[in-house]
């Protein structure tokens, strides 16, 4: 008989990256009960809940250090060794290119966005 499983040791065993075959075997359940259980909405919006406060507090982390950590590559720019310098430098303007890149796909999320945002009052007007 298989034992009853709470939502959040499940969520938690999913989040360890175990298939469901093996979260099947350790409960003690088949593989189409577990399949059926992290298949439900609830479930589905809890893990999707869980997972982008998980992302939310990374990036919050490594918002946080990205300031230092450039300032890291920046001394490391005096350094004595040609090679660090090189590779410090090689760090910061790739650094730069990436920050270019997402600015300008932030800028064009933006536009869309407006550009939605007029589409729907002018449907919203023909009504």
């Amino acid at each position: 008989m298989a034992k009853k499983v709470d939502d959040k040791t499940l969520l938690a065993m999913c989040l360890t990256g175990q298939t469901q075959t093996q979260i099947a075997k350790e409960l003690g359940m088949t593989k189409a009960q577990i399949c059926r259980r992290i298949n439900t909405d609830d479930f589905q919006t809890m893990l999707s809940q869980y997972r982008k406060r998980l992302l939310d507090g990374i990036l919050t982390d490594l918002t946080a250090n990205a300031q230092k950590s450039v300032k890291t590559l920046v001394r490391l720019l005096d350094n004595e060794s040609p090679s660090v310098q090189f590779n410090a430098a090689s760090k910061i303007l790739s650094m730069a290119q990436e920050y270019g890149i997402q600015k300008d796909l932030m800028r064009d999320i933006e536009d869309l966005k407006r550009l939605k945002a007029d589409e729907d009052i002018t449907d919203y007007k023909k009504v």
